[in-house]
């Protein structure tokens, strides 16, 4: 080899580590940490003191786009499930309690729904585990749920879950 070769073949090497270089931080960019499981650390409900919006306020298709989460402390963490029925679409989330249940104010669940409305219900103390609320959701679309979560005090408040369920399509919605 001569030293022109030499010299475009390491050009091209470095060409090349800098283009994978760059794909690598493009598609950092679009990962994040989301909480995808069954259960999600979040604000309790309660039975009987749920105040839902009067009208369906219209969604965009950025509202089907979760954000950010945030997490409290360990000593505030109060956890839920949220779950879709595969039959219906009913879309249910259910307080399981948590170390911080006796901390929080208010929890508020919002829906946007893929046919482009927009549900929320708050909830107050006090929370007791079990207690749900529903609305009701696409049967073969996805939808979003987010969870913002009051806590008493200068706790603050959390976005401690926001995800679209279900994660993935059913077979039936993608006939």
């Amino acid at each position: 080899m001569d030293k022109q070769q030499l010299i475009n073949m390491k050009k091209s090497v470095i060409f090349s580590l800098l283009l994978v270089f760059a794909a690598v931080i493009c598609f950092a960019g679009c990962t994040g940490t989301t909480n995808n499981g069954g259960s999600a650390t979040a604000a309790p409900t309660q039975a009987g003191g749920a105040q839902a919006t009067p009208f369906a306020e219209p969604t965009t298709s950025s509202d089907l786009i979760p954000g950010p989460t945030q997490a409290p402390e360990k000593k505030y963490e109060v956890d839920f499930d949220v779950t879709k029925d595969d039959v219906y679409g009913n879309i249910d989330v259910t307080f399981r309690g948590g170390a911080g249940q006796n901390f929080v104010n208010t929890i508020t669940v919002d829906a946007y729904l893929a046919d482009g409305t927009h549900e929320t219900k708050t909830f107050t103390a006090p929370f007791n585990v079990g207690d749900s609320v529903s609305f009701n959701g696409n049967k073969f679309d996805q939808d979003r749920v987010k969870v913002t979560v009051l806590y008493h005090g200068n706790i603050g408040t959390y976005v401690v879950c926001d995800r679209v369920i279900p994660e993935k399509l059913s077979q039936r919605a993608r006939d």
